[in-house]
């Protein structure tokens, strides 16, 4: 009961409320594809960009893959913002330059094999490498900073 005796009634339309917190083309749907927008254009523009590509890839190479989906799971929707850019080794690219490496050792799937790559325009091969690690080079993280208090 309310103040003074008077009771009141809240209903809510089902369906409107799955529509508007839901639905792909809902307004929180369109709320969430602007910030990943937001944040994959911040991302872009601050990944790192070789003159030459590194590792056999093209220069832009990171930059050219950043983007975003909006996806949809038990919880309800969300947005992936990620770069598919994988290493000759399938692993994530994207992930190393973000945080960096340790320094470690490369050897080759074969035994016996040798690694090869291009650097300086020139190819090169070895049995083994000791990759001395590489600077963390943060380019998701601050662009989500971008949209805090947003």
């Amino acid at each position: 009961m309310a103040a003074g005796g008077r009771g009141f009634d809240i209903r809510f339309n089902e369906a409107e409320l799955q529509q508007l917190l839901h639905s792909p083309d809902g307004p929180v749907a369109r709320r969430m594809a602007r910030y990943g927008e937001i944040v994959t254009q911040g991302a872009k523009r601050r990944a790192p960009v070789s003159p030459r590509g590194s590792g056999g890839r093209p220069s832009g190479y990171l930059r050219s893959k950043i983007g975003w989906q909006l996806g949809r799971d038990q919880l309800g929707l969300y947005v992936d913002i990620a770069s598919p850019a994988r290493t000759p080794q399938g692993e994530s690219y994207g992930l190393f330059v973000e945080v960096g490496t340790r320094p470690h050792t490369i050897r080759p799937k074969k035994p016996g094999g040798l690694l090869r790559w291009v650097s300086g325009g020139k190819v090169h091969f070895a049995k083994v490498v000791h990759h001395p690690g590489t600077s963390a080079q943060p380019h998701l993280r601050p662009a989500l900073d971008d949209i805090r208090g947003a």
